[in-house]
């Protein structure tokens, strides 16, 4: 579909308004199917018909197309918008990083490490970086899809003396002094001599050394171990080897994808070389940071899922500020063991009582403990439910709530349920009988719930499945809120007694 920049001098936006008004209009009339030569037509029609139509400027009456056609279309931008590409890749044992077909050439040492190449649209130069993004590389682009491979000369270099120095320049071995033979076996052994010069006289091996005049000039450019000790730099085999061994190792624990585990690497095999410890504590303290980033993003996950209001613990509760509370109960239930049983927990009590307070610390220690929860309202869980029905995903719907090991529904009672929604609410609690347990908080005592949801099938049917296995925790106390109130009027009392006397 046509796509044009702006126009210069519309007054006031009358072009620019009627496009996006033509827009809007033309997206609700789209069908499925539609092809890209229908929906070209489409707008096209649609930009006629708002050609036509009359707007009043500068007291003078024209028309939207009149006004287009004496308006001038900016120039087509000389460079494009500044996209940048990036893509990540995987060096081969050859040191190459394949890109648009073509393979680029990065220095020796990094096999199987992950990099990530540069494009920025518009430029022909690649910029090959690590993950924390130092520059590896940077080479020309070649065309796509062309099967070239891109090298560097200082790459191919150190390719050379990473190859040459894993020979061993050590002496040959001696040859051991062989004990004197007898005639006969002299004679045999002249014999066979004269038959292998003979037979070789028709085939002869010829090596030519021309062949490698590139390579001899190339690697008279290689400093010698003197100028390598001056500066600084090293190119052992043994140095060589363990570089390569510990970009290996990084490329291993990063294909596995234990990113943690490959970023502490260095630090971990530095401790073990200043602390002197043995393989299998280094390896054991490696494992061990993996494994706290792996719990610490589970946690993480789970508190997500979660959806808890507050970060309250069982430990913020005030006990001895609220007498109702069976203290014994609650810490029993802290221990979590009617998870295990799939029981149910029901919290009844006026307002402001500590019921969310006390259902929030158990489903923040179930998370804890590794269980997935779920917190949500009654009135919440229920207008879910209606609108999955409406919008055809029932089933979805009725398959998501019995997965957490415990749900948290809040505030049952407060607010008035339609039975067909109080029908959902039971349909969810059916769902998860004797499979998983419900915390569930009301102010409606158990007596009343028939009136409460306004069908006593459904009342009956709800409790016969909540109080099955369920521990039943009923609170009369003051408010807390209430309690805050009377605190603070107190304290302003005797201020006000301090003055006056």
């Amino acid at each position: 579909m046509d796509i044009c920049p702006p126009r210069r001098g519309n007054r006031k936006g009358v072009v620019e308004k009627a496009s996006h008004s033509a827009a809007q209009r033309w997206w609700r009339t789209v069908l499925d199917g539609l092809t890209v030569v229908q929906a070209q037509s489409g707008v096209d029609k649609l930009s006629l018909r708002m050609d036509d139509r009359r707007r009043r400027i500068d007291r003078a009456v024209t028309a939207v197309g009149e006004l287009a056609a004496a308006e001038v279309l900016l120039d087509i931008p000389v460079r494009p918008f500044p996209a940048e590409l990036e893509v990540e890749r995987t060096v081969s044992p050859q040191s190459l990083v394949s890109f648009d077909g073509n393979l680029c050439s990065v220095p020796p040492g990094l096999p199987g490490v992950t990099v990530k190449v540069l494009h920025r649209l518009g430029e022909n130069d690649l910029w090959i970086v690590t993950a924390g993004r130092a520059v590896v590389a940077c080479h020309r682009r070649a065309p796509r899809g062309t099967g070239q491979t891109v090298r560097d000369d200082g790459h191919v270099i150190a390719l050379e003396r990473a190859v040459l120095s894993s020979f061993s320049d050590r002496a040959p071995c001696k040859t051991k002094v062989r004990k004197p033979q007898s005639a006969a076996a002299l004679a045999e052994a002249e014999r066979l001599r004269e038959g292998s010069a003979a037979s070789s006289s028709a085939e002869r091996v010829v090596i030519d050394l021309n062949r490698y005049a590139a390579v001899a000039d190339r690697l008279r450019s290689v400093p010698s171990p003197k100028q390598e000790e001056k500066s600084g730099v090293s190119t052992s085999p043994m140095q060589v080897s363990e570089a390569r061994r510990f970009q290996q190792l990084r490329g291993h624990l990063s294909y596995l994808k234990l990113n943690d585990a490959a970023e502490a690497l260095n630090r971990v095999l530095d401790q073990a070389r200043t602390e002197r410890m043995s393989l299998t504590a280094a390896l054991e303290r490696l494992l061990e940071i993996e494994a706290e980033a792996t719990e610490a993003r589970k946690l993480a996950a789970r508190e997500r899922f979660a959806c808890l209001p507050e970060p309250w613990t069982l430990a913020d509760f005030d006990f001895a500020a609220q007498p109702g509370v069976d203290e014994k109960l609650t810490r029993d239930l802290a221990t979590l063991r009617f998870l295990d049983d799939a029981s149910n927990v029901l919290f009844v009590g006026p307002p402001e009582v500590g019921k969310t307070m006390l259902s929030v610390a158990l489903g923040r220690a179930a998370v804890d403990a590794g269980h997935r929860v779920c917190f949500t309202t009654a009135a919440e869980l229920a207008a879910k439910c209606h609108k999955a029905a409406l919008e055809g995903r029932w089933k979805t719907c009725m398959c998501f709530f019995p997965g957490p090991k415990l749900l948290i529904i809040d505030e049952l009672g407060y607010l008035p349920l339609p039975e067909d929604r109080a029908s959902a609410l039971f349909q969810v609690i059916n769902q998860r009988y004797l499979k998983s347990s419900t915390i569930l908080t009301t102010n409606v005592g158990i007596a009343d719930w028939a009136g409460a949801f306004g069908d006593a099938t459904v009342a009956a049917a709800m409790l016969d499945r909540l109080l099955h296995r369920a521990a039943v925790a009923r609170i009369d106390g003051p408010s807390y809120r209430l309690r805050g109130h009377q605190n603070q009027a107190d304290a302003m009392r005797k201020g006000v007694n301090a003055r006056v006397s």
